[in-house]
């Protein structure tokens, strides 16, 4: 717990010391809405109830396994959003992803799938997103230690595979978020609308 305010108190002062850096106050919102909400952590509830046919024999306790499950998964998020916030302040590197602006679907499609695993340094120019990566490694590292298991090569792995699959996907989800919701409203009854 102590670690978690440590961050926390330290990021700001990394990210400002960069003036060119995003600002701040956009970033810790953007961590909140990433981490708290009432929709992410939906979402996380859900991905979890996808995973339980999968987790059910290596579970043992089925009474508590949603719970175990989903705590751990809650956990393993926020260490991520958390770390990731902290390396990219101190790396003064923004993950935070951004639909490009271009138009046409194919420099579109490209630009989300060369971007994304890439976020923007201080001079603006995209490189490697070194902060989303340790906050991968430590959501690994604390779900295997929720879970009682060693962390290994292969858990690693596993564990990296899943994040790069998720990168590409939020990245096309960044870019064509709007057009899905353009579609949804036109396809969507009447009386869905006001909604």
């Amino acid at each position: 717990m102590r670690l978690w305010v440590v961050i926390l108190l330290c990021a700001p002062v990394l990210a400002q010391s960069d003036a060119g850096f995003a600002d701040w106050r956009e970033r810790w919102d953007y961590y909140v809405h990433r981490t708290y909400t009432w929709q992410r952590l939906g979402l996380v509830a859900l991905d979890t109830v996808a995973e339980m046919p999968f987790n059910a024999a290596a579970c043992g306790r089925p009474p508590y396994c949603f719970p175990h499950h989903y705590g751990g998964a809650v956990f393993r998020r926020t260490t991520r959003t958390t770390l990731e916030l902290a390396a990219g302040a101190a790396l003064h590197e923004d993950a935070r992803r951004k639909p490009s602006g271009l138009s046409g679907f194919g420099p579109r499609l490209r630009f989300a799938l060369t971007h994304a695993l890439l976020a923007r340094g201080p001079d603006g120019a995209f490189r490697p997103a070194y902060s989303r990566f340790a906050g991968t490694l430590g959501g690994i590292a604390v779900y295997s230690a929720w879970d009682g298991r060693p962390i290994t090569t292969r858990r690693v792995a596993i564990g990296f595979s899943w994040a790069l699959t998720s990168s590409f996907q939020d990245a096309l989800l960044t870019e064509f978020s709007p057009d899905l919701r353009r579609i949804g409203r036109r396809l969507a009854p009447a009386r869905l609308r006001r909604f």
